[in-house]
């Protein structure tokens, strides 16, 4: 898994590129935290080029979640497609992820 940052005032996006499953690095993670402690309340994470989501992505999606929520931000995805999709929303949290989500970056 990669992910690319992009500045698009007043959000942040993280681009998430190839595969997001089990086992995990950390580097999503470290993203968002990052993002947090230079003040970035406002993140995107564009699935677009995502491939492949299993459960343990799932769970670092929702971790990521949780942690910008916990520092009174807020993180939304975008542009999940296809089986992505379907496994978000399989697991119930697709519209907690996508709701109010700022989906036309351009």
């Amino acid at each position: 898994m990669t992910a690319l940052l992009e500045q698009c005032a007043p959000r942040s996006i993280l681009e998430v590129e190839g595969a997001l499953r089990a086992p995990l690095t950390s580097e999503l993670r470290q993203r968002v935290r990052a993002l947090l402690v230079r003040g970035e309340r406002r993140i995107l994470l564009d699935l677009s080029r995502l491939s492949h989501l299993d459960a343990a992505g799932v769970g670092e999606l929702v971790g990521a979640f949780s942690t910008t929520n916990a520092a009174g931000g807020v993180l939304q995805i975008a542009h999940a497609r296809g089986r992505v999709r379907q496994l978000l929303q399989a697991a119930g949290v697709l519209q907690l992820l996508t709701a109010g989500a700022w989906a036309d970056r351009r």
